[in-house]
């Protein structure tokens, strides 16, 4: 019997079933809104010259840093300098990079709930007058393939990368929308 077409749909089934969990979303620093982040405070450029695939999230050094959306810790990193990092697998095979973390609060291999604590904020340079933010970012496994941009310079790239502003903001905008009072019901007969 050939095992190959079984093992085939597995992977299949096992990729598909990472689009059918839910995506939460939530502001990864604590105390902080969604409409609270400015688009020309927070630089996202994918490709090029100074390319920044994600955003800085500026607040006071030790405040929390908390999961945008559920997911399995894949990866903890560490520099010399004392700063950490975070890679998330969150739904839609989306990896979230926290970094800039002065201290982390989770292991490698462990799962995460949208809003759980993941670490605090430091300050990117002890010898840099830069104030202290989280520097997030999403990179989507699969390629997007509706967000390719030939004309652009180095537009390939953005198949992989999800803007995490528009990301939080859109699911800002979808809530805000269901909460808006509808027109006709405030109308006085």
């Amino acid at each position: 019997m050939n095992k190959k077409p079984l093992l085939l749909l597995l992977a299949l089934t096992i990729f598909m079933i990472g689009y059918w969990i839910p995506e939460d979303r939530h502001v990864p620093v604590e105390g902080t809104q969604v409409y609270d982040l400015n688009t020309a405070a927070y630089a996202y450029k994918v490709g090029g010259l100074n390319a920044q695939k994600g955003i800085n999230i500026f607040a006071n050094k030790g405040t929390a840093v908390e999961a945008t959306t559920s997911g399995l810790v894949l990866y903890h990193d560490s520099t010399p300098d004392g700063e950490h990092s975070v890679w998330v697998l969150g739904a839609k095979w989306r990896l979230h990079h926290y970094a800039n973390l002065e201290q982390v609060s989770v292991k490698t291999a462990s799962w995460v709930k949208t809003g759980q604590k993941i670490g605090n904020i430091g300050a990117p340079d002890r010898s840099s007058p830069v104030a202290s933010s989280l520097y997030y970012s999403i990179r989507s496994l699969p390629p997007q393939v509706t967000e390719w941009k030939p004309e652009q310079s180095m537009g390939l790239d953005q198949v992989f990368y999800v803007n995490p502003h528009e990301f939080l903001t859109a699911y800002q905008n979808d809530n805000t929308a269901h909460k808006a009072p509808n027109k006709k019901d405030e109308q006085h007969p």
